[in-house]
């Protein structure tokens, strides 16, 4: 399996031009790759949006709709000899995440776990990891409401990322 940047996220979704929000996500990809066998055959850390961010003078890059949710995705292929240690491992160097829970991984398969991030502004965050054979990765929804159904977001994100090797 490898890991592909969709050109639009779930249908709609651009992808962010927010420097911020690509380096967390860069960052997360770079411990991610730590816990492979060996190097990465792909890798991704970036992010997207709602609706396309503009600048201006007053307010700098930001959002200009009211819908301010953002996806950030951190995600690698390559060998993971145990899925359950890295996704523990995962959820271990993350410790404000609370109230992690497994989930179903999908129809890829593997192990998969979402938890809370208690975010100090007080939006909602919620962190999804999973992890199989050949691909780790992690889905960081900011901003959905639990009517959004962010757990379930996650699976299409995952499904939309990961594509067979050639």
């Amino acid at each position: 399996m490898r890991i592909d940047k969709p050109a639009k996220l779930l249908g709609t979704w651009t992808e962010s031009v927010d420097r911020g929000f690509h380096d967390r996500a860069e960052q997360q990809m770079g411990t991610f790759k730590k816990l492979l066998a060996a190097g990465p055959t792909s890798a991704m850390g970036t992010a997207y949006v709602r609706a396309e961010e503009v600048y201006s003078r007053e307010r700098g890059l930001h959002i200009p709709s009211d819908d301010q949710r953002v996806i950030l995705i951190s995600a690698v292929s390559g060998t993971i000899t145990d899925p359950t240690v890295a996704l523990d491992k995962t959820f271990a160097g993350l410790p404000n995440v609370t109230e992690v829970e497994p989930i179903g991984p999908g129809p890829l398969g593997g192990v998969a776990g979402c938890g809370i991030l208690k975010a100090k502004t007080g939006i909602p965050v919620d962190i999804c990891v999973w992890s199989d054979q050949h691909t780790l990765g992690m889905v960081t929804l900011v901003g959905f409401a639990q009517t959004d159904d962010p757990r379930g977001v996650f699976g299409q994100i995952r499904a939309e990322l990961e594509r067979p090797a050639r």
